[in-house]
């Protein structure tokens, strides 16, 4: 498998869509930032070979590939049960795969990786090597959750309200929210805020902090009051210091 047949073969794929669509052209570039995140994690590991950081690539440039649609209602938190069918529909049953590579060695683990990307946890009786490929595409795709609320924002980034007692509740426990309890758009926000807490890799928390996305998502708000505008400056200071300490940061 080829870095450079990769990238060919996507483009070819997503050409017949209109990227005048800002749904197809944010599903576009996010599907380009976690191919970019997953080369820069897995070479930074240090155990994969060539190919299989080529194999790395592909799994996260093509993660999302069976959500393209001529008809695009996207955006990253969407609830879309059957998207890990489609991406295996396009991929394998389709045969778009077998136009970057005809070896099938690496089938089971792109497959398992797909199917374990947004959810918790990993499928049991894998190796370890297997492992660190999901949990790359894991913080792959959590981590440009936050580039792509910035810039895509999905939700009224006007925030009427403090968040809900529930949504609040899991946030403070260091729990990643589930989409479906948002309430409002201040649940929301926690919720993409919250996916940090699935990083597996002190890289993936280095990268949050060089890009700030943090203080951008809150910068990126308006308030109705000062004093929920000053609960979520609240949360900006303890969640720097969340990330300081994953990456290792003394007096923190």
């Amino acid at each position: 498998m080829k870095s450079s047949r990769i990238m060919k073969i996507f483009e070819q794929y997503v050409r017949k869509y209109d990227m005048n669509n800002i749904n197809i052209k944010a599903k576009y570039f996010h599907s380009l930032k976690v191919m970019e995140i997953v080369k820069e994690l897995a070479n930074g590991l240090g155990i994969f070979s060539e190919e299989e950081v080529a194999v790395c690539e592909f799994i996260g440039l093509f993660h999302e590939i069976g959500s393209f649609s001529k008809t695009p209602n996207f955006h990253i938190d969407e609830d879309n049960d059957d998207s890990y069918e489609k991406t295996i529909d396009v991929l394998f049953n389709k045969g778009l795969i077998r136009e970057i590579s005809k070896d099938k060695s690496y089938d089971n683990i792109i497959k398992i990786a797909l199917f374990s990307y947004d959810k918790i946890g990993f499928v049991s009786d894998i190796d370890e090597k297997s492992k660190h490929i999901c949990a790359i595409l894991k913080d792959a795709h959590n981590l440009d959750c936050f580039r792509f609320f910035i810039n895509y924002p999905y939700i009224d980034t006007r925030i009427k309200s403090y968040p809900s007692n529930l949504v609040y509740s899991d946030f403070k426990n260091f729990k990643t929210i589930n989409s479906k309890m948002s309430e409002n758009s201040s649940d929301s926000v926690l919720i993409v805020l919250s996916k940090m807490y699935t990083f597996n890799y002190k890289y993936s928390y280095y990268l949050l902090k060089q890009n700030d996305y943090v203080k951008k998502i809150i910068d990126s708000l308006t308030f109705d009051s000062k004093e929920v505008e000053n609960f979520f400056k609240q949360i900006v200071l303890v969640l720097n210091n969340y990330i300081d300490k994953r990456i290792g940061v003394t007096n923190a």
